[in-house]
C-alpha cells in the first residue's frame, strides 16, 4: 500500500507540476490581468502542450481550480453549468490553443477558470491550475476640469475619460455619445481645449460595437458668460422687393480673436449646410448670393442687409461667430416676415359713386408691416406722381382725379402694389345729363303734340270734305229738280194750249209745279 501510495503521488508530480519532471506538460494563460465590461464579451487566451506521442481527447473549462465540479465547457457537452450555455465558446483546439469566449458577461462571471485536457492515456490528464482571474467592471465617464469644483465656464480646460474603477482599457476603442447620438472619436479621452458653450451636454461611452455596454451620463455644463449675441429686434418686418437691416452686436473674451462669421436662416444651431453670409464665402445659399451682405466687422458689429426681398426670405435669422475654436449661435433669432403693399381707400362717402366735393384718402399700406417711417412712390395711370407720404388726401376730389392709382416704396419700383381705380362723378356732367334728358322730354312732348295737332287738322280735314260733298250733292239734285220743274211746266204749257187754245195766262194758273222741297222733307220725315 505504501508503495502504490508514493507511485501515485509521482505520477500526479509529473501530470500536474511544472518543472523538470513534466516540462513536456503544462498550460499557460495571460500574464496581463483579465478584466471585463459587464455586457461585454471577454476573451481569455490560453495555450497549452504535452507530450507528441499522445492524443487529445477531452478539453474542458471550470471556474474552480480542479475542475471537479460541472463545467463552463466540455468538449463532450456534459455537465455543462445552465448559465453557461449559449453564452461559452471554446475557440481553441485539440492541438495547442485552449482560449474560451464569453459573451454578456455579468458579474457573477468574476472569478477563476482553469483549463484542463485530457488524452488517449489514462494517466495523461493535465489541469492549469492554478486558472486565470477574470474581474468584472462597469465603464463610467471621469471628467476632470483645471477649475476642479468651481464649474466650467467657456475657455476652460475640459477632459472626459470612459473608464472602470479596476480594468485597463488602454487597448479598448470606444464609442462616444453625446446627448445619445454617437459621435466620430474612438479613443478612451474627449478633451475639449478650451471647453465651448456648445460643448455642453450629456455624455456616455461604450466599447466599440456593443452598445450594450454604454455608461451612465455625464453632465457637462459650459457657462458662456462672456459669449453673447444681442439682436436690436427680434420680430421685424420688410415689404416685398425692398432692403431689410437686421441690426446685431456680439461680444467674446477679450484673449480670444474671431475666426470666422456667418448668417443662417430657419437653422436652429446655426451650422446649415448653407448660409446667408459667411465671412469665409463658404456653402453660402445661391438664393442670397448678390442680395446679402455683411455690413459688421471682427469686434462687435455683426449686422446684415438683404435686398430685393422675396417671400422665401421669411423666417427665422440667427447669427454664429467661432473663436479660438469656440462658437457661439444666437439663439432664439430675428423673425422676419415678408408682406405686399396695397392701397386702401377710404371716403366720406359710405357707398356709391364718388362725387365732386367728396373727401377721399388712399393709403399705402400693408397687413402686418409698419411703415410709418418709410417714403413712397405713387402712380396714377402708371404715371409718377410728386407725393412721397404713405396717403393721397383728395379733399375735395373732383373730377380730374379720376383715374388708377398704385403705390411703391420710394425707389423700390420693382414691386408696387395693386392698382385702385377711382371715378369721381362731376357736377358738369351732372347738368349735362339733366340737360339732355331735359330737351329729351320736350322733344317727346313736342312730338306728342304735333301728332295730336296732326290728328285734329286730318280730323277738321274729312269733316271739310264730307260738307263739300253733300252742297255739292244738293246743288246737283237743285239742278235736276230745276230742269224736270221746267220740263213739266213746258209739257204743261203745250197741253193746255192743245186743249183750250186760250190766254196764256189761263195757261200758266192752270199749270202748278210740285213742291219738292216739302217733298223731300216729308219723306225724310218718314
Amino acid at each position: 500500500m505504501g508503495l502504490q501510495y508514493a507511485l501515485n503521488f509521482w505520477i500526479l508530480a509529473v501530470v500536474f507540476l511544472p518543472g523538470p519532471l513534466g516540462s513536456e506538460w503544462g498550460v499557460e494563460y495571460s500574464r496581463n490581468r483579465l478584466c471585463a465590461i459587464r455586457r461585454s464579451t471577454v476573451v481569455i487566451p490560453c495555450s497549452y502542450k504535452y507530450p507528441d506521442s499522445l492524443r487529445v481527447e477531452t478539453v474542458l473549462w471550470c471556474n474552480d481550480e480542479y475542475c471537479t465540479k460541472s463545467f463552463v465547457f466540455h468538449s463532450s457537452n456534459t455537465d455543462i453549468r445552465t448559465e453557461y450555455r449559449d453564452r461559452a465558446e471554446y475557440l481553441g483546439n485539440k492541438e495547442k490553443n485552449c482560449t474560451l469566449q464569453i459573451k454578456n458577461i455579468t458579474d457573477k462571471d468574476a472569478g477563476m477558470y482553469t483549463f484542463r485536457f485530457m488524452t488517449n492515456v489514462e494517466t495523461g490528464k493535465y489541469t492549469g491550475s492554478p486558472g486565470t482571474t477574470l474581474t468584472v467592471d462597469e465603464l463610467k465617464v471621469v471628467m476632470t476640469s483645471q477649475k476642479e469644483g468651481k464649474g466650467v465656464s467657456e475657455g476652460d480646460s475640459v477632459s472626459l475619460t470612459c473608464g472602470t474603477d479596476s480594468c485597463s482599457l488602454s487597448q479598448s476603442e470606444f464609442t462616444w455619445f453625446k446627448d445619445d447620438q454617437q459621435l466620430p472619436e474612438t479613443q478612451s479621452t474627449l478633451h475639449f481645449r478650451p471647453a465651448c458653450k456648445y460643448h455642453s451636454a450629456n455624455y456616455s461611452c461604450g466599447l466599440k460595437g456593443n452598445r450594450q455596454t454604454v455608461s451612465e451620463e455625464v453632465n457637462l455644463s459650459v457657462e458662456d458668460v462672456t459669449w453673447a449675441v444681442h439682436y436690436s429686434e427680434r420680430n421685424l418686418c420688410a415689404v416685398r422687393g425692398s432692403t431689410v437691416l437686421i441690426q446685431c452686436e456680439y461680444k467674446y473674451p477679450e484673449p480670444h480673436k474671431v475666426d470666422s462669421r456667418m448668417w443662417s436662416h430657419n437653422d436652429v444651431d446655426c451650422t446649415g449646410k448653407s448660409y446667408v453670409c459667411h465671412s469665409n464665402n463658404a456653402n453660402i445659399s445661391a438664393e442670397y448670393t448678390g442680395r446679402a451682405e455683411f455690413l459688421g466687422n471682427n469686434v462687435r458689429n455683426c449686422t446684415l442687409q438683404i435686398k430685393n426681398i422675396r417671400e422665401t426670405d421669411a423666417g427665422e435669422y440667427r447669427f454664429r461667430f467661432i473663436t479660438n475654436g469656440c462658437e457661439k449661435c444666437g439663439g432664439p433669432g430675428v423673425t422676419l416676415q415678408v408682406d405686399e403693399l396695397k392701397v386702401v381707400m377710404t371716403s366720406s362717402r359710405a357707398n356709391g359713386t364718388l362725387r365732386e366735393g367728396d373727401s377721399v384718402n388712399l393709403t399705402c399700406d400693408t397687413d402686418s408691416c409698419s411703415l410709418s417711417q418709410s417714403e413712397f412712390t405713387w402712380f396714377k395711370d402708371n404715371q409718377t406722381l410728386p407725393e412721397t407720404q404713405s396717403t393721397l388726401h383728395f379733399s375735395p376730389i373732383s373730377y380730374h382725379h379720376t383715374g388708377k392709382y398704385s403705390c411703391a416704396l420710394n425707389g423700390r419700383t420693382v414691386a408696387v402694389s395693386n392698382k385702385v381705380n377711382i371715378i369721381v362723378e362731376s357736377h358738369f356732367n351732372t347738368i349735362i345729363i339733366i340737360t339732355v334728358v331735359g330737351v329729351l322730354l320736350l322733344m317727346l312732348i313736342g312730338a306728342v303734340v304735333i301728332i295730336i295737332f296732326m290728328k285734329r287738322v286730318n280730323s277738321l280735314n274729312v269733316d271739310k270734305n264730307q260738307g263739300t260733298k253733300k252742297r255739292e250733292d244738293k246743288d246737283l239734285c237743285s239742278d235736276s229738280e230745276t230742269q224736270a220743274e221746267s220740263a213739266i211746266y213746258a209739257n204743261c204749257m203745250d197741253s193746255s194750249k192743245e186743249k183750250s187754245g186760250t190766254s196764256n195766262r189761263y195757261s200758266e194758273e192752270s199749270c202748278e209745279l210740285p213742291d219738292y222741297e216739302n217733298a223731300n222733307i216729308e219723306e225724310t220725315a218718314q
